[in-house]
């Protein structure tokens, strides 16, 4: 079938029966609801269209330190709610959240791992604490580490994973969006719950994007106690541009992580402010694009 809607009216109760009904290249019509499921969808070019993120939920609660059924740890990357495994799938009007608690406790716990290339995710809430957002594909040695782990089909390379996420809300405190992919946040806006760090990009060096913010809204509750990124490898890459922050952004922005990174990591701020009156000093090793360097970085140039 090629359009699938799921409960008021029908007999479809759940988002996985859905997926397993439609046909590549359908639609999904998911009515406002509580959906407690873990998903993986490896259809491509599907549309999951919700209502309302508010009343259209997706959740589970898999975290890091509980054991699977296999007897080991689930470790971040079993985690996850749902996973896009698949190119040009299209995510709207839903929230996908990891109810299982904060970090300290529990351990890292996704919410949204995307593993595909054309993936778009539009008005959305994805909430977790640690690690709530995962934009694939894995830093090449993690795919060596997790050989006998993890799936074949979530190991795969892609090069130049493209991810769209614009006017959605991300929620989490540590590390909460980090991968490989060139993935580019528009009128987002993203909420720290706590301290830590907001992006850990782990951009392979031949790639030219990393991870792009443009007239995204950083917010959080307390002051001066959480970094805009880090880089999770070497050439990890993040930019932001017209971003607002308040005052929860550490005066130094950025993070090194492991000495020597500052060196190679790729991070650029250009035309963002805070909130208010807010004096600070970004580390040495940012930078800030030129005008001509800054036209390039529009979403179809981005994702092209």
């Amino acid at each position: 079938m090629k359009t699938i809607v799921v409960k008021k009216g029908t007999n479809i109760d759940s988002i996985g029966k859905a997926v397993n009904l439609v046909e590549a290249g359908g639609t999904i019509i998911v009515f406002p609801g509580r959906y407690e499921e873990k998903l993986k969808i490896k259809k491509p070019n599907l549309k999951i269209y919700g209502f309302n993120p508010e009343k259209t939920i997706i959740t589970n609660n898999d975290y890091a330190k509980k054991i699977h059924k296999d007897g080991l740890e689930y470790n971040t990357f079993r985690t996850y709610t749902l996973m896009l495994a698949a190119d040009n799938i299209e995510l709207k009007n839903i929230t996908i959240e990891n109810g299982s608690g904060p970090g300290a406790i529990y351990g890292q716990a996704v919410a949204l791992h995307t593993l595909g290339d054309k993936i778009k995710i539009n008005n959305c809430l994805i909430k977790s604490y640690q690690d709530t957002i995962f934009l694939g594909p894995l830093p090449e040695d993690l795919t060596v580490r997790y050989e006998n782990f993890l799936p074949a089909d979530e190991l795969i390379t892609i090069e130049n994973a493209r991810v769209l996420i614009k006017s959605s809300t991300i929620i989490g405190d540590v590390d909460f969006i980090f991968g490989s992919a060139n993935a580019v946040f528009t009128n987002c806006q993203i909420i720290s719950l706590s301290s830590g760090y907001v992006a850990a990009p782990s951009t392979p060096e031949n790639q030219e994007y990393g991870f792009t913010f443009l007239n995204c809204t950083f917010t959080g509750a307390s002051e001066n106690n959480t970094y805009l990124a880090r880089p999770w490898r070497n050439n990890g890459k993040a930019v932001f541009i017209d971003c607002v922050y308040e005052k929860h952004i550490k005066k130094e922005g950025f993070h090194n992580w492991v000495e020597g990174r500052e060196k190679t990591c790729r991070f650029y701020e250009t035309d963002c402010r805070y909130k208010g009156d807010f004096e600070y000093k970004r580390v040495d090793f940012l930078k800030t694009l030129s005008d001509e360097e800054k036209e390039k970085y529009t979403v179809e140039n981005i994702l092209k």
